[in-house]
């Protein structure tokens, strides 16, 4: 058919990153992270108990709003802008982990996550 769309591979012009940009992709990274969350409090009960379901069925919701959101977030940035950003996933387990379950951050994970940060700066710059 005449109609049918073809794919040529060549995704449309590229949006410009901004502030607002860049906090919407951190805004799906966080209900990424949210699973993580989700996860580790599973692994506090017995499996199949009540806690256990509750914990990994919101742990299922949390993926399944992620993957929705993250489609529409592909669909309106370059990938490696998006991907890049997504890296930051891991300052915000780092905090979690500090913050929700009072785990140790160590000066070899705080330069970890700068270096990161430093990282998705520079493809974000490259965007710009």
């Amino acid at each position: 058919m005449s109609a049918e769309k073809k794919s040529t591979g060549s995704a449309s012009p590229a949006k410009k990153i901004t502030l607002l940009s860049i906090l919407i992709i951190q805004l799906g990274v966080v209900i990424y992270t949210g699973s993580g969350i989700c996860s580790k409090m599973t692994s506090n009960y017995p499996a199949l108990s009540f806690m256990w379901l509750f914990w990994l069925g919101l742990e299922v919701v949390f993926l399944g709003v992620y993957a929705i959101f993250w489609q529409q977030i592909i669909k309106r940035f370059d990938l490696s802008i998006a991907y890049a950003n997504r890296a930051f996933a891991i300052f915000w387990s780092t905090l979690w982990a500090m913050l929700i379950f009072r785990e140790k951050v160590t000066p070899a994970n705080t330069i970890g996550v700068i270096v990161i940060f430093a990282g998705i700066m520079l493809v974000n710059q490259d965007a710009k």
